[in-house]
């Protein structure tokens, strides 16, 4: 009976210690962009960690397209676009590890 508690116990304490531990960021290698509005996306921008990745074509109405992140440590971004319509669009702190997806709409 004594084997059965202090098994059971183990198994308690190392279930506890296994669901405590904090989980490592899954770091993001790419970013999907797409552009949800009626006019081309001029010029998109991705900063991260001190460099900044461009697309190097303007990015059409209701276009999609995946653009490589450099290496980073962290999870968070800042995304900038500039539209045919001269508007702008400013997303300074995006978190990619929680979410790949940027979506410009109207």
């Amino acid at each position: 009976m004594i084997i059965r508690i202090i098994t059971a116990t183990s198994l308690l304490f190392a279930a506890t210690g296994a669901i405590a531990a904090p989980a490592k960021p899954n770091h993001a290698t790419t970013v999907v962009i797409t552009n949800s509005r009626e006019v081309p996306a001029t010029a998109v921008s991705v900063g991260v960690d001190g460099q900044t990745v461009r697309l190097a074509t303007p990015l059409p109405p209701k276009a999609k397209t995946t653009l490589k992140l450099p290496k980073m440590t962290g999870c968070m971004v800042a995304v900038a676009a500039t539209f045919d319509d001269e508007s702008t669009a400013e997303l300074p702190d995006l978190d990619v590890c929680k979410d790949r997806n940027v979506r410009f709409t109207d």
